[in-house]
């Protein structure tokens, strides 16, 4: 019971989507801000990994991954919006028509400890 608890708190209570960033106030009070540009470089969908080089499926070893580049971006990493992916994650909407990739909030706190 105590694993569900903890994982209650470190649900979002509020997100806002800014022209720059993503703001979570997650339940435990603990606030986050993530980059736009940082979180499209981050996108975790299979497309986008599979540019970074990083390994997935039965391949998946451990290596130094390369990181997708800013050429490889928007200009901008403008978002248009998010939505909700059940109770786990959002699925941001990218200014290109990209939104493939869920950020799980185990994600994004990672990204935050």
């Amino acid at each position: 019971m105590r694993g569900l608890e903890e994982r209650r708190r470190r649900r979002p209570e509020r997100i806002d989507l800014g022209d720059e960033a993503l703001s979570i106030r997650w339940q435990d009070g603990r606030e986050s801000r993530y980059d736009l540009q940082d979180l499209r470089m981050r996108c975790p969908c299979a497309i986008c990994r599979q540019k970074r080089g990083e390994p997935h499926g039965p391949q998946l070893v451990a290596a130094e991954l390369p990181v997708v580049t800013t050429e490889e971006l928007t200009p901008t990493s403008e978002a248009r919006g998010f939505d909700p992916v059940g109770r786990y994650g959002i699925r941001i909407h990218w200014a290109d028509g990209h939104e493939d990739g869920i950020y799980t909030f185990e994600m994004l706190r990672g990204l935050d400890a």
